[in-house]
């Protein structure tokens, strides 16, 4: 479905129900984008993993909103290329994650 797989730039969250976390990781690498992704967990081992493994520019974990510290992340696939600010901007060897991270809700 489009909305899965494209980058929507709106007010939108697909949701998709899947067997396993390793799956979910899977279908989240399948797509040719790479801007962010977001990781909806109560387990941290599972967000390390998310942020280790998933091929995007910042990774969020319990957190639709906000950036990580810092702000710079490269894109991967067809998100677009180059940092958006950042002194990272002036290092274009450097491959640069962001990761977000709250606590699990209660």
């Amino acid at each position: 479905m489009a909305l899965v797989e494209e980058e929507t730039f709106g007010p939108v969250a697909a949701v998709q129900v899947v067997g396993s976390f390793d799956e979910a990781l899977h279908l989240a690498d399948g797509t040719v984008d790479g801007l962010a992704a977001v990781v909806l967990t109560p387990s941290m081992a599972h967000a390390q993993r998310g942020a280790g493994e998933l091929a995007v520019g910042t990774v969020k974990v319990n957190a639709a909103f906000g950036g990580a510290p810092g702000g710079a992340a490269t894109p991967h696939g067809a998100s677009g290329e180059g940092f958006g600010y950042g002194p990272e901007l002036l290092d274009e060897l450097t491959r640069v994650r962001g990761v977000h991270v709250e606590p699990p809700p209660a």
